[in-house]
C-alpha cells in the first residue's frame, strides 16, 4: 500500500533542515513578503499624510491659523509618535540600521521582529505628517525583521539566519527605492560589513530581485526620470573633484550633526518621549511654514529640481539644503521615527545644483549643465555620510534612468569619501555603533595578526645612535639600550640606516682603524614600515627581506618614531589573542543580552567598594539580575558563588533597565 506525505508538510521539513535550494526558496518568500510589507508601509505613509497634512493642517486648522496649521499638525503627530515608541518599543539594543548591522555581526542576526508593526506606524505616521526623515531605515527594519522572523521560526543557523536578515534589508532598499542592485550592495556593503561570499551573493540578488519586481508590478511608475543628460565635453570632468571636495565637508558636518544633536536633546532637553517629540515637530512645522520642501523625504522638490521644472535660485538651494540637514538631525534626535538615505540625498541634490548654478554661470554654453552636477551630488553625499559608495552610485542610477553619467558621478563620490574620512573616519552607523562601544572589524577575518598594529607594539622611542658615533660608542650603546640592533640616525635625526651586533662583530675581525663610524658598517636604505600598519604586514617583510626588525617611519613627516623587532611579533600575537578573546566575551554578552532581553551593565570596582573582597554568594545582589562574567587583568573569569571581588575588577552584569540606580549604588 502506497502512501503520500502531504506536500506543504515535506516543504516544511526541508526548511527546518534548509541546504543551498531551500535558502533560495526562502529567498524567494523573504522578498514577496519584503515588496508587499514595504508597499503596505508606503500606503501607510500616503493614509497619515492625507489626514494629518491635508485634513488637519489644512482643512481643519488652515481656515483658523493659516499656515501655523502644519505646525499644529507636526506637533500632535510627534506626540503621538513619542507615545508609540515610550509605550510599545522602549529601549532598544537593535535601533535602526546600525543595529542591524550590529545583530548580524554579533548575535547571529536575532531581532525582535514582535515590534517592527509599532514602529512600521511610528515611521508612517512620521513621515506622513512631513518629519524630516527617509522611509528607507524603517523599510529596512521591515525586511530584516522579517528575515529574522524566517531564521528564528525555522530555527536556522547564525550563518543561515545573517543571510536572511541582510537578503531581508537588500530587498527593502530594492523594494523602497525600485533599485535592486543597490538593495544587493547595500546588504553586502553595509548589513553585512564588507563581507562577501558566493553563496550570500546569490540569496540576495534573487531577494532583491523578486522584491524589486513585484513593487514595480504594484507601483510602475518610476521613482525619478527618466533624464537625458549628458557632459558637455570630456574637459568638464575635472570640475567634479571640487564638488566632491565641499560635499566632504559637507557629509562630515551631517555626521557631527547627527549626533551633536541627539547629544543636546538627550542631556539637555529633560522632558517625556511624547513631549519631547511633540517639539520636535513644532520646530520642524515653524521651518516648514516658510520651507516646505524640507517636509517629509522631500522626491518632489528632488524630481523637480533634477527635471529642470523647479526654479530655484542659487541662494534658495543653499537654504534647502542646509536647512534639510538641520531639520533632518532635528527630527531624528527628538524621537521621530526614519532614516537619513533620503534626506542625504535631497541635500546633495540642493547643493550639486547650487554648485552646477555656479559652473553654468562662469563655463556657460552647453558646459555647467546644473542638474548633471545635483545627480552626481546626490550619490556623492549619500556615499559620504553612509560609507556605502557602490550603493550610492548604483542607487542615484537606478532612481534617475541615466547610466550615462558614470564617470562624474564617480569622480565626485570618491573625492567626497576621501574627504570625509579624513575630517570624521566613521560613516553615521559606524558611528553610532562606535558610540556604545561595538567595534566592528570590516569583512571577515581573515588572520588573527590582522587586528593589531605595528604601533601598538613596537619599541619607542626607537634605539637610535648617531652616524659619526664611533664603534666604541656604539658598543655602548648596544649594552646601554640591552639591545641587539639600534637605528643609525644623522644630525637631524632621520633615519640613515640600521646595525646590528652582528656589523659591530664583524667590523671587528676585519680590523678597521679607528676612524670608522657606524655610518660606514651599518645597513643603508633598510626596510621600513608605518605606525598604522598591520602586524601582518610588518612579518611578511621581515620574511621576504630575511630581516629581524624594521624601522618604524611615519608616513607624513618621515619621522623615526620606533622599532619593530622578532620579540614584537610575540606581543603582537598575544595581544591578538586578548582582543579576539574580548570580542567574543562582547559578542556573547550582547546574544546574551539578546536571547533574555535584560540589559548588559559593566561595572568597575573602585578600591574601597563595598563589595571588595566579598565573595559573589555574600553580596546581596537585585533580584532578576545575574553577574555574567569578571574580567580581571588580562583574564576572562566565569564567577561562581565562592568567586572572590577584588578592586579593579570590571563586572559584567546581566540585570532589567530599571536595576541600574541600584546595582550603582552597591558597587560604589
Amino acid at each position: 500500500m502506497f502512501t503520500f506525505s502531504n506536500p506543504i508538510s515535506m516543504f516544511m521539513t526541508r526548511l527546518h533542515k534548509p541546504n543551498s535550494n531551500t535558502l533560495l526558496v526562502l529567498a524567494v518568500i523573504l522578498g514577496l513578503a519584503t515588496a508587499l510589507a514595504v508597499w503596505l508601509f508606503r500606503q501607510g505613509i500616503e493614509f497619515f499624510n492625507h489626514w494629518f497634512t491635508g485634513v488637519l493642517a489644512g482643512s481643519l486648522l488652515s481656515p483658523v491659523i493659516g499656515a501655523l496649521g502644519i505646525v499644529i499638525s507636526l506637533a500632535l503627530a510627534g506626540a503621538v509618535v513619542g507615545l508609540i515608541m515610550d509605550r510599545f518599543i522602549g529601549e532598544e539594543r537593535h535601533h535602526g540600521v546600525a543595529g542591524i548591522m550590529e545583530s548580524v555581526a554579533m548575535s547571529g542576526g536575532r531581532l525582535r521582529y514582535q515590534r517592527i508593526p509599532y514602529k512600521a506606524i511610528a515611521s508612517a505616521l512620521s513621515l506622513g505628517a512631513g518629519a524630516s526623515v527617509g522611509p528607507e531605515d524603517p523599510s529596512v527594519q521591515i525586511g530584516a525583521n522579517l528575515g529574522s522572523f524566517f531564521g528564528q521560526r525555522l530555527r536556522l543557523s547564525d550563518d543561515q539566519m545573517r543571510l536572511l536578515v541582510a537578503a531581508g534589508g537588500g530587498a527593502a532598499i530594492a523594494a523602497a527605492f525600485k533599485a535592486p542592485i543597490a538593495g544587493v550592495f547595500f546588504a553586502l556593503e553595509v548589513i553585512l560589513n564588507g563581507s562577501f561570499e558566493t553563496r550570500s551573493f546569490g540569496v540576495i540578488v534573487l531577494a532583491a530581485v523578486v522584491s524589486s519586481a513585484l513593487t514595480q508590478a504594484l507601483e510602475p511608475a518610476p521613482e525619478m526620470g527618466p533624464f537625458n543628460y549628458t557632459l558637455g565635453s570630456v574637459l568638464e570632468i575635472p570640475l567634479f573633484i571640487p564638488l566632491g571636495i565641499l560635499l566632504g565637508f559637507v557629509s562630515a558636518f551631517f555626521i557631527w550633526a547627527v549626533y551633536w544633536q541627539h547629544d543636546w536633546w538627550h542631556h539637555h532637553v529633560h522632558l517625556n518621549r511624547p513631549v519631547k517629540t511633540a517639539l520636535a515637530g513644532a520646530l520642524v512645522g515653524i521651518v516648514a511654514v516658510f520651507l516646505p520642501q524640507v517636509m517629509g523625504a522631500g522626491r518632489e522638490s528632488m524630481s523637480s529640481v533634477l527635471s529642470g521644472e523647479a526654479n530655484f535660485g542659487f541662494l534658495l538651494l543653499l537654504v534647502l539644503g542646509g536647512v534639510k540637514l538641520i531639520a533632518t538631525t532635528v527630527s531624528m534626535a527628538g524621537g521621530f521615527v526614519g532614516g537619513i538615505f533620503a534626506p542625504a540625498l535631497f541635500v546633495g541634490t540642493m547643493l550639486g545644483a547650487a554648485y552646477g548654478q555656479v559652473m553654468q554661470a562662469t563655463i556657460g554654453g552647453k558646459e555647467g549643465n546644473p542638474q548633471v552636477y545635483a545627480i552626481a551630488g546626490m550619490a556623492a553625499v549619500m556615499a559620504g555620510v553612509v560609507r556605502s559608495p557602490i550603493t550610492a552610485i548604483m542607487l542615484v542610477f537606478e532612481m534617475t534612468n541615466d547610466y550615462r553619467l558614470i564617470l562624474p558621478i564617480m569622480l565626485a563620490t570618491v573625492v567626497c569619501i576621501f574627504m570625509a574620512e579624513r575630517l570624521r573616519p566613521h560613516g553615521v552607523y559606524e558611528q553610532g555603533l562606535r558610540n556604545k562601544g561595538v567595534y566592528l572589524p570590516v569583512g571577515r577575518e581573515i588572520d588573527l595578526m590582522q587586528g593589531v598594529t605595528v604601533s601598538e607594539v613596537m619599541s619607542k622611542p626607537a634605539p637610535r645612535i648617531l652616524e659619526n658615533a664611533s664603534l666604541q660608542e656604539l658598543r655602548d650603546a648596544l649594552r646601554t639600550y640591552k639591545s641587539r640592533s639600534l637605528c643609525v640616525v644623522d644630525a637631524h635625526g632621520t633615519l640613515v640606516g640600521i646595525v646590528t651586533l652582528s656589523d659591530l662583530q664583524r667590523a671587528y675581525r676585519t680590523d678597521l682603524d679607528e676612524a670608522t663610524t657606524v655610518g660606514t658598517i651599518c645597513t643603508r636604505n633598510p626596510a621600513i614600515v608605518a605606525p598604522d600598519d598591520q602586524i601582518w604586514t610588518a612579518i611578511k617583510i621581515m620574511g621576504f627581506r630575511e630581516v629581524g626588525r624594521l624601522p618604524v617611519i611615519e608616513r607624513s613627516t618621515g619621522e623615526l618614531v620606533g622599532l619593530m623587532g622578532r620579540q614584537d611579533v610575540m606581543k603582537a600575537y598575544n595581544l591578538a589573542v586578548t582582543n579576539k578573546l574580548q570580542d567574543q566575551h562582547t559578542a556573547e554578552r550582547i546574544r546574551l543580552n539578546a536571547l533574555t532581553g535584560g540589559h548588559v551593565f559593566e561595572f568597575h570596582i573602585a578600591p574601597g567598594s563595598g563589595v571588595d573582597g566579598k565573595h559573589v554568594a555574600d553580596v546581596h545582589w537585585p533580584h532578576e539580575s545575574v553577574v555574567a562574567s569578571i574580567q580581571r587583568g588580562r583574564k576572562q573569569l566565569i564567577p561562581h558563588g565562592d568567586t572572590e571581588i577584588k578592586a579593579n575588577d570590571s563586572l559584567t552584569i546581566i540585570a532589567d533597565p530599571e536595576l541600574e540606580p541600584s546595582l550603582t549604588a552597591l558597587l560604589k
